[in-house]
């Protein structure tokens, strides 16, 4: 997809967010076309396979849809603005929790796609020299986190299976692109970060992990997913329907052809070589849907994990901000 943000995302931390985000238009103007074709407006992040690959405009193009790429992004919160504010229309397969804050948060959004990812990557890393050697040595460390995001679930879940208390770990708010600079200087002592960034860091700086997701936790949390706002929902169900099985085959290419959609990714990321190797090691498999019960259920589950461990803000009923098509 954009490889998702546990792969490929990581290249976005040589890239600045967009500035502030100013709405634009209405649903009927951005939907609209020249020619009663449709026009959508799709968020993307630094590497992007369907923009790149050229398969995933042209298929959708066939269909009478023409694409404006709005990015890029280092990760999902600020594709959430983009969509709420109307300067987009979907947001960009990323984390459900900061999607779920954003919902708390009043944004006008729905959920459409969700997807599930093996093997899950996720990991809090350390430099050697740190002498952080396990979760219980983070007690009176710092450790970049992106707030509201996967990187803080997955600290918080590491510290309460290990038994130490959360007060005890500062918690430095921190995206990608500014994180990565502070962990390799050392002002964080750790980083809770995904696929990218893991592995850059790990190449750069030869950290080590001492929590890995799927290692872990017995359950994902986490989920990627997309978000349209509400309004366009109404309107747009058979763009949206397009829009999402495109990218679903996007990413059953990439699933099938892992060492082509790095190649394509690095185009744009320059990683080097050890980088790329691992990315194309860990094999992720990424299954995307529409949202149907099984995704509400599941967004429910990790949604009211984030909420009893105070990741969100409150509780949020899931079904209440997802549409099935």
């Amino acid at each position: 997809m954009t490889l998702s943000r546990r792969n490929l995302l990581g290249a976005a931390l040589a890239l600045p967010v967009l500035g502030s985000l100013a709405a634009c238009g209405n649903d009927d103007e951005a939907a609209a076309a020249a020619g009663g074709r449709k026009k959508v407006r799709l968020t993307y992040g630094a590497i992007s396979v369907p923009k790149t690959r050229g398969v995933f405009e042209k298929t959708l193009n066939d269909q009478g849809i023409d694409i404006e790429w709005v990015g890029p992004f280092p990760n999902h919160a600020p594709t959430l603005q983009a969509v709420a504010t109307n300067t987009a229309d979907f947001s960009f397969g990323g984390s459900s929790t900061p999607a779920d804050q954003a919902l708390l948060s009043g944004n006008k959004l729905v959920y459409v796609a969700w997807s599930t990812s093996k093997p899950r990557t996720s990991a809090i890393i350390v430099r050697p020299q740190s002498g952080i050697n396990s979760v219980k040595d983070l007690a009176g460390k710092n450790v970049a986190v992106n707030k509201a995001g996967l990187g803080e679930f997955l600290l918080v879940a590491a510290l309460e299976k290990y038994g130490v208390a959360r007060d005890s770990v500062t918690f430095t708010y921190l995206n990608p692109p500014d994180a990565a600079p502070a962990f390799g200087s050392g002002k964080v002592d750790a980083w809770s970060i995904w696929s990218g960034p893991l592995e850059l860091a790990q190449v750069n700086y030869q950290a080590k992990s001492i929590f890995v997701d799927g290692d872990e936790l017995d359950k994902q949390i986490d989920f990627g997913t997309y978000l349209v706002r509400e309004e366009y929902a109404k309107k747009e169900a058979d763009t949206i329907r397009k829009v999402i099985a495109a990218y679903k085959a996007e990413q059953d290419w990439v699933n099938a052809n892992q060492a082509e959609a790095q190649k394509i990714g690095n185009e744009v990321s320059k990683y080097p070589q050890g980088v790329v190797d691992k990315l194309i090691g860990n094999n992720v498999q990424t299954t995307w849907s529409l949202i149907n019960d099984d995704g509400i259920a599941q967004l429910q589950s990790g949604a009211d994990w984030l909420t009893d461990h105070k990741v969100l803000s409150g509780k949020i009923n899931i079904a209440d901000h997802a549409v099935k098509l």
